[in-house]
């Protein structure tokens, strides 16, 4: 074969060219290794103009690293977009995976925008010199694509598991689970941990073919082995729950160990329960708050709850209120209902932190938004009463009947009470009627022994004495004092009911026992009346409790004994004491007994104009002895 001039010397040129550019490469590669960029940089441009793709992958990277140019992804994306357009391999993987999410500009856009709102012309004209290529990557996710198969084609394995994952999630076309399994396969039977986890995830959700959790496990151990947290996580979790593989708490453990140890947040949380109990784990406090602690600053919720959960329920140590407040105020601010219910609960009862109501009602609502139903009852509270938040019965409303619908028996009781109640036009005794009935329903003693006393006097409901009696004795066994009060009305004789004085006593003194003031009232009177049992120095005992829980008719009858000398010595200072309590209270006999010992000066010094007060006031209160004693004061 014999060569013409022309084609000798066109090979020749070749040849010199070839020269030419190994020349440059080899002097960057040298430049580089001595970290002398900018002269790496010349002869990689060199050689780039001579059509060397290697050459404006290394740029690219340059741009990429900032090593000797300022770092901006903008640039490197058109050097790469060279040098993949001329083959080069590694350049259309690492251009695919910038496309695939684009990038901001970072500092150079902070930059640029500081200067533009000082000199906008001026900032313009100097982003175009400086960087011509602009300094943002925008996504572009179908080009991502074809650059990342045609990687996968010129045998960038790296490029299948990216690929695996592109059709996995339908980030860049619709998701086809069957080709997602096809590019992770080859990627994990390369040995690549990501593919390999990626891979057993369609295979345990059944993604792009038939489910096998077997061999899920198998590729979840296999990348669990080379270090991925999330297939440590993963067959730990399979390992834990015996499924496809035999029950192994100690093995899974150690798992989440790993996955631990690698800063993995759920890592972290499984870890530090299974230290926490000793199961899986040999127990260890300190490591186990460790991880917790690690897991919270990444702002994983439930180690943050279990942090506080930890502090509150001290099981394990002392309970420490004001560590939990910390972390549960920190689970709130991440948005989660039940932390902010527990704030909420904290900061009403000053547990933990400083008493603050304007606090509680802020958690309360914000807990209530996110469907808490015991935050919008407690927030319905609060509204009703204007504790922490301005008093707002339309509010009050609003949220007692949101709780009421999910099933909070208080609430449903407090909207049956306005209903039979209400005096604004809102009486329905059809609808409270069936709020209480849903509470009863729900075991509520109070809605038992609210529906009793209707039933005891034929109100709303038909009268109904049987019912009635064992509504009230359920709510009373339930610990609801005010069912025993009315159980010892109903046995004293009241409702027009036959009476039974030892069932109506043991009733009163069960609601007497549990502080209920009119039980321990109506105890007394028997004691001291021998109904029952007489006991007089019982009763003046159960009627001082009564007067200390704030009953002005025990306050009254505790005078009467006093200056009487009635079951007690008489002491005539202690009984005007007591007419005083009532009084202040609105007892009117009280008023009226108080105002005549003022004037009188009887166990009290004289105060006449005093005393004419009270007794004007018992008169406007109808009492007629009081009126028929002003008349003679005239």
């Amino acid at each position: 074969m014999s060569w013409s001039a022309s084609a000798l010397a066109a090979k020749a040129g070749e040849a010199i060219e070839r020269a030419r550019l190994s020349h440059h490469l080899s002097r960057a590669g040298a430049a580089y290794g001595r970290r002398r960029f900018a002269s790496a940089l010349r002869h990689w441009r060199a050689a780039n103009s001579g059509g060397s793709g290697e050459a404006a992958f290394r740029i690219a990277e340059l741009y990429v690293k900032g090593e000797g140019v300022q770092r901006n992804l903008a640039d490197a994306v058109r050097w790469y977009r060279e040098a993949a357009e001329r083959g080069h391999a590694q350049a259309q993987y690492r251009l695919g995976l910038i496309l695939l999410n684009g990038s901001l500009g970072g500092v150079v856009a902070k930059w640029h925008g500081a200067a533009a709102e000082r000199a906008p012309d001026l900032a313009a004209r100097n982003a175009t010199a400086l960087f011509p290529s602009g300094f943002e990557a925008p996504p572009n996710p179908v080009e991502a694509l074809c650059w990342l198969e045609q990687a996968s084609r010129n045998g960038v394995r790296e490029a299948d598991a990216v690929i695996g994952s592109v059709y996995l999630e339908g980030h860049a076309r619709p998701k086809d689970f069957a080709l997602a399994r096809e590019h992770l396969l080859r990627e994990a039977e390369a040995g690549v941990a990501s593919a390999q986890f990626h891979l057993a995830d369609t295979l345990f959700r059944g993604l792009g073919g038939s489910a096998d959790p077997a061999a899920a496990a198998d590729w979840y151990e296999r990348a669990a082995a080379q270090g991925h947290p999330r297939a440590a996580l993963a067959i730990g979790t399979i390992l834990l729950a015996g499924q496809d593989r035999p029950r192994d708490q100690e093995a899974a453990g150690a798992w989440f160990e790993k996955a631990a140890e690698a800063d993995d947040p759920q890592g972290l949380y499984r870890a530090a329960l299974m230290r926490l109990s000793g199961d899986g784990l040999p127990r260890n406090l300190v490591r186990a708050v460790t991880y917790l602690r690690r897991a919270a600053h990444k702002n994983h919720l439930s180690a943050i709850l279990a942090l506080g959960e930890f502090y509150s329920r001290g099981a394990h140590i002392e309970p420490d209120l004001r560590e939990a407040y910390v972390w549960y105020r920190r689970a709130a601010e991440l948005g989660d209902a039940r932390a902010q219910f527990i704030v909420a609960r904290l900061s009403a009862t000053g547990a933990g932190v400083a008493a603050n109501l304007r606090e509680s009602a802020h958690w309360f609502l914000e807990s209530a938004k996110r469907g808490d139903p015991l935050a919008a009852h407690n927030i319905a509270c609060l509204y009703a009463r204007g504790d922490g938040i301005e008093k707002d019965p339309e509010a009050a409303s609003k949220w007692f009947k949101i709780a009421a619908e999910k099933g909070v028996a208080a609430s449903q009781v407090i909207l049956a009470r306005r209903l039979l109640n209400d005096g604004s036009g809102a009486h329905d005794e059809e609808e409270a009627l069936a709020w209480l009935e849903k509470a009863v329903a729900a075991g509520d003693a109070e809605a038992k022994a609210l529906l009793a006393s209707l039933q005891l006097v034929g109100k709303t409901v038909p009268r109904d004495i049987p019912k009635a009696e064992r509504l009230l004795r359920e709510a009373a066994e339930a610990a609801f004092p005010p069912a025993a009060r009315l159980l010892g009305h109903l046995y004293s004789g009241q409702f027009d009911c036959p009476a039974n004085l030892e069932e109506a006593a043991r009733w009163y003194r069960a609601g007497a026992e549990a502080e209920d003031a009119e039980s321990q009232y109506r105890l007394a009177l028997m004691l001291r009346s021998g109904e029952h049992v007489a006991n007089s120095a019982e009763g003046i005992a159960w009627l001082r409790r009564a007067t200390a829980n704030g009953s002005a008719a025990a306050a009254f009858e505790l005078g009467v004994a006093c200056c009487r000398g009635e079951g007690i010595e008489k002491n005539l200072a202690e009984g005007a004491r007591h007419y005083a309590s009532a009084a202040a209270d609105g007892h009117p006999v009280a008023m009226f007994n108080w105002g005549v010992m003022l004037r009188a000066g009887v166990g009290v010094e004289v105060d006449e104009g005093g005393g004419r007060t009270w007794i004007e006031r018992a008169a406007e209160a109808g009492l007629k002895e009081a009126r028929s004693a002003l008349a003679a004061l005239q």
